[in-house]
């Protein structure tokens, strides 16, 4: 067999024993909720206009702050940002 069919095959072997409960040194992220609406309260915006500011789809921002789905990588950093401090993550994107 290939080299990539023996890659793929030893990554699903390995996710399959993690899915049962073995210890396979697999590195597992989890995203945990935020406050998204906190976040773009504090800025005093609506839910168009912060979704305008910081490229995020108006969708996804509502589906965020309604608890339907997580902000994961990148958008999770772009929040903790913002909440920070959002006239500078403003102003790095303008």
């Amino acid at each position: 067999m290939s080299e990539q069919y023996d890659s793929l095959r030893a990554g699903l072997e390995e996710a399959i024993a993690w899915k049962k409960g073995k210890k396979t040194g697999a590195k597992i992220r989890v995203y945990t909720a935020m406050d998204v609406a906190k976040i773009r309260k504090k800025t005093k915006m609506t839910q168009k206009s912060f979704a305008d500011a910081f490229g995020i789809p108006l969708s996804t921002l509502r589906q965020w702050e309604q608890g339907q789905r997580v902000p994961r990588g990148p958008a999770q950093a772009l929040l903790k940002i913002i909440d920070n401090n959002a006239k500078v993550a403003l102003k790095a994107l303008s």
